[in-house]
């Protein structure tokens, strides 16, 4: 151990203050011994087998992410599914197996080369990919080797230490253990960085190499600064304190008044009052949304009925999970957003052809509406749930009123099957769609027309309007520099629903958005939908919006 006071300078992922003793975590090395010659169908078949462990650990992945900091974090252990079926990828560790090597090595050595390929573009964004190629091909590499292990286990609480993690290692990590996190490389925008934000854990990226010897060593780590003192000096000891503990008088304070504003309705100084959902992706969320203050569900994703299944799940179990979640609201409002697919998320049982474009292809209301038995056997399903609380229905990627019409005939279809059963359901469920495109912002006078409320689902309706990827970081900065047009299209579709009586909540991460809640207040916005952490903090905004 280096008893000598070093200063690492890095990237703050939180403005926290931490202190405790390193603790690293090295790097598996490879024991595959590269002079053997292997059976190629026998390694093309162990492969085959691992991707598929793979796909089922990085599902289990996503549904634990979930749970822990929500729906939209969690979608990188989606990404990390569709990168398993890559099949660039796949050809490259296959190649490798033709040429006589181990699955293992043939997935090491295409790892190395499709992480070397985009590492020399250059990109910050897609260096940050390269961290997820190395993931999904360690959950390759762990299946074959029969090496599955949750996390490393550790005694005591520290600071980790690595040359990098990722995303899988630290949605695993047990944070009554994790001080902070500190890695050699890495940026604000990983995906790793994004869940230690999420899990409230304190990180320090981009610091470069740290010398092992310092395991064990007391360190100060301060993200407002993006710092970390290793062996302080007693000065700069002290001088840490001071901060950490007015940084800690006054985050205590701030928690206590949003605490004391939880069950009291968020209405700004105008009058305006503002419903404030969650939202969710699974049941085991509601707790958490309840105990901060949700005063309904302003969007279920439905998806993870569907992705964490290898077949198609029945109309009983898709009843079965609705109907719990409507009875743990207690008759709060819970608005179920039909199977939103495509894109992004890919369901193996359902036959999609792969498309160049996939977030402008088939997906949504699209791709349900060609898809009529599944889609009525998830409408008939969440009609039975309706009977149990109170359940709204809303329908994703509405670009015409033609779409809303044949929902709405397949949803009276399905009325008239369930009461020729006798089975009860609330026959005047309330019907939304998602505002996420500029065509149903602009048509919104005729779709008002149609329907109960608009949801603006203000991720897609940015990435749509601005011609955007709002995961590359060579562009996203566009997305905080241009609301004025999002902001535009959303007011336009909050008068028109108001005219017809209806209202309109926001359930993308623009909701979420302190610096913008008081725009959305004046434009008429009635609900904020956000992620459970956040819901304390845009109460309390919009209790001080004049």
């Amino acid at each position: 151990m280096i008893n000598k006071s070093t200063l690492v300078q890095g990237i703050g992922i939180t403005n926290k203050r931490v202190s405790g003793r390193l603790r690293f975590i090295n790097k598996e090395k490879s024991t595959d011994k590269k002079s053997t010659i292997y059976n190629v169908g026998t390694e093309l078949l162990r492969l085959d087998e691992a991707i598929k462990r793979a796909k089922g650990k990085v599902w289990e992945l996503e549904k634990r992410a979930r749970e822990l900091v929500g729906g939209n974090e969690a979608q990188i252990f989606e990404i990390h599914a569709m990168l398993l079926e890559d099949e660039d990828l796949n050809e490259l560790i296959i190649a490798e197996i033709k040429k006589g090597k181990s699955a293992e090595e043939a997935t090491r050595l295409a790892t190395k080369h499709y992480e070397r390929v985009i590492l020399e573009l250059g990109d910050e964004y897609l260096s940050g990919r390269a961290s997820d190629i190395r993931d999904i091909c360690t959950q390759i590499i762990d299946a074959l080797s029969g090496n599955e292990k949750d996390s490393e286990q550790i005694d005591g609480q520290y600071i980790l230490v690595a040359e990098d993690l990722t995303p899988s290692q630290t949605v695993l990590l047990d944070k009554s253990k994790i001080l902070a996190i500190v890695t050699f490389g890495g940026t604000p925008s990983s995906h790793t960085a994004i869940l230690a934000r999420s899990m409230g854990i304190p990180a320090l990226v981009g610091t470069g190499k740290i010398d092992y010897l310092l395991n064990g060593s007391y360190a100060l780590l301060d993200g407002a600064e993006g710092t970390l003192i290793i062996n302080p000096s007693e000065t700069q000891a002290e001088d840490f304190e001071k901060k950490r503990a007015k940084e800690n008088k006054i985050a205590t304070e701030h928690e206590r008044y949003l605490r004391s504003l939880m069950n009291k309705p968020a209405v700004t100084g105008s009058g305006h009052k503002i419903m404030i959902y969650a939202n969710i992706g699974s049941e085991n969320e509601i707790s958490g949304a309840l105990s901060n203050g949700a005063e309904g569900i302003g969007l279920l994703r439905s998806e993870f009925l569907y992705l964490e299944k290898n077949s198609l799940p029945s109309e009983e179990e898709l009843f079965s999970t609705y109907r719990d979640i409507a009875i743990k609201m207690g008759g709060r409002r819970v608005i179920v957003r039909t199977l939103d697919i495509g894109a992004d998320k890919q369901i193996p049982y359902i036959d999609m052809k792969k498309e160049e474009n996939p977030a402008l292809g088939l997906r949504g209301i699209r791709l349900c509406l060609g898809s009529r038995d599944m889609f009525k056997s998830q409408i008939r399903a969440i009609l039975r749930a309706s009977h149990y609380g109170r359940v709204a229905i809303m329908i994703p990627m509405v670009i015409s009123v033609r779409e809303v019409i044949a929902f709405k005939e397949l949803l009276e279809e399905c009325k008239r099957e369930l009461s020729k059963k006798g089975i009860p359901h609330d026959s005047k469920i309330e019907i939304g769609i998602m505002i996420e495109t500029p065509a149903s912002a602009i048509i919104s006078d005729k779709l008002a027309k149609e329907v109960d409320f608009f949801s603006v689902g203000t991720n897609d309706l940015t990435q749509y309007t601005l011609a955007v990827d709002r995961q590359n970081s060579s562009v996203s900065g566009l997305c905080e520099e241009n609301h004025e047009p999002i902001l535009r299209l959303i007011e336009m579709a909050s008068r028109e629903i108001h005219k017809q009586g209806g209202w309109i909540g926001v359930c993308g991460e623009m909701a979420a958005d302190l610096s913008l809640t008081e725009e959305l207040a004046r434009i008429g916005v009635d609900e904020l939908s956000v992620s459970v952490p956040y819901l304390l903090g845009v109460r309390g905004k919009v209790s001080e919006c004049k």
